[in-house]
């Protein structure tokens, strides 16, 4: 275990405290917060005595009790986002225990892919809110489903495997480089979209990348900079990307 904490300490550069709780057992505090202020709560296991090798991560049901503070998962809706949010993180649910089993070699992209888990999960009234508000994304997922087969659409990709917060909605294979599709509908995901095109662009990576708006003209003026300065290619409307989205893709990949 001193091993595995030692590599961890590594990783994040040394800003990071490690409390033994009891035996087998660590709690990691890490420079990494919520919205509200608090620092994540997540713990280190060894789940294989016979082996130093495999760990589990895990939070001892924090996560889901500081959800329960503001919001209820009180409905089959909203358990079907938690289980989405689940599901693409690849983190597993016991009785509200969230976990993921791990080993060395992957400890730190585990840790990433834990916490990115965790920090959505506690954004889970902005999900709810927005689903009520408008079904533009899943207007938008039906569209490219249907029309957009043969670019081989993928949903909610990773390109920074280091850095698996930062999530492309959609990625399209059709040239040397891949598309990257982000929805907007409000000056939230513009912001999120901004920010993962400049963290996309800083790794270097070759793409091409298109923005989708519910409608731009709802976008306040600073937010639309912050995406016209850094996106390849906008459509102001959904139904604008649907009467002209294909055409543009395949002129854009030439």
């Amino acid at each position: 275990m001193d091993s595995l904490l030692n590599i961890i300490k590594d990783n994040f550069n040394g800003k990071i405290d490690i409390y033994k709780r009891r035996e087998g057992i660590t709690q990691l505090i890490l420079p990494i917060f919520y919205e509200d202020g608090d620092m994540v709560d997540i713990f280190i296991k060894n789940n294989c005595p016979d082996s130093e090798n495999r760990m589990q991560i895990l939070d001892y049901g924090m996560t889901l009790m500081k959800l329960s503070y503001t919001y209820d998962i009180n409905s089959p809706s909203k358990e079907r986002i938690l289980n989405t949010i689940l599901n693409q993180s690849g983190i597993s649910n016991h009785e509200g225990n969230l976990y993921l089993d791990t080993s060395i070699e992957s400890i730190y992209q585990s840790i990433m892919q834990f916490v990115g888990c965790q920090q959505k999960i506690l954004n889970m009234r902005l999900w709810q809110r927005e689903t009520i508000k408008s079904l533009f994304f899943e207007k938008l997922d039906d569209f490219i489903e249907s029309h957009l087969k043969n670019f081989i659409p993928t949903k909610s990709v990773t390109p920074l495997k280091d850095y698996p917060i930062i999530e492309v909605d959609y990625s399209l294979e059709f040239s040397k480089k891949p598309f990257y599709l982000f929805g907007v509908n409000n000056k939230d995901k513009a912001k999120n979209s901004a920010i993962a095109l400049l963290e996309l662009q800083k790794a270097k990576l070759p793409f091409i990348s298109i923005i989708i708006h519910e409608n731009i003209q709802e976008l306040p003026s600073k937010e639309q900079v912050y995406l016209t300065q850094n996106c390849d290619k906008q459509f102001p409307t959904l139904e604008n990307f649907k009467d002209n989205g294909i055409a543009t893709i395949e002129r854009l990949a030439a």
